[in-house]
């Protein structure tokens, strides 16, 4: 029976050395054009100890994946733990790294990881429970008059889904760059669910960030 690695604390630094070379390398080329051997030559390790810690390449991408989704709630949590926020900026803040991600990722990156059921499950169970947090989040933005309460947020989720996935199938972003549609279809959904006051902070703030 083979046996259970020791993680060091050598190896456990080396998981995370190869967890952001992985993410630097297949954001910036796309999973298809990066090899499992071309990350354990940028690491000047061999093949065999890059297997022994990630079997396979869709372990490693699911694991590289989970590792992001990680950073990414703690920096919102960190944000909102900080001093208190209202819900547009928090909207904003998330929006901003959503925006930046766009700017650096190869658009075969988010092609291609859908040929990786694991990933997909995990994402899928990230976004229903990221829409579980949603509807609270929209409720606080009603009582704190940003959000208008004559909206079914329910069905604009459902909708502003629907939308890009029609995005990614009928591969839009060959015309237009994925920033642009991204930028253009928040800007429409937000505005028409924001209130006055709502709409009054998108002017001043996110149409001058988001440029």
């Amino acid at each position: 029976m083979k046996q259970p690695i020791t993680q060091t604390p050598y190896r456990r630094e080396l998981k995370d050395k190869i967890l952001q070379t992985a993410f630097r390398e297949f954001t910036a080329k796309g999973v298809k054009a990066v090899r499992m051997d071309d990350i354990a030559e940028l690491l000047s390790i061999s093949k065999r100890t890059l297997y022994e810690i990630y079997g396979t390449k869709e372990a490693l991408l699911l694991e590289m994946v989970k590792q992001h989704e990680d950073q990414l709630d703690n920096h919102m949590r960190t944000f909102m733990a900080e001093h208190p926020r209202n819900v547009m900026e928090i909207l904003l803040e998330f929006l901003k790294l959503q925006m930046k991600e766009l700017d650096n990722t190869n658009i075969n990156f988010y092609e291609e990881i859908h040929k990786y059921k694991s990933v997909i499950d995990f994402l899928q169970t990230k976004h229903d429970r990221r829409n579980d947090y949603s509807r609270t989040f929209f409720r606080e933005g009603i009582k704190e008059g940003y959000f208008r309460d004559d909206i079914d947020y329910d069905i604009v989720r459902v909708l502003g889904s629907n939308a890009m996935e029609k995005i990614m199938r009928t591969q839009l972003y060959k015309k237009y760059s994925l920033k642009r549609i991204y930028k253009n279809l928040v800007f429409l959904y937000l505005r028409g669910f924001c209130t006055i006051k709502g709409i009054t902070i998108l002017d001043e703030q996110l149409l001058n960030q988001f440029h």
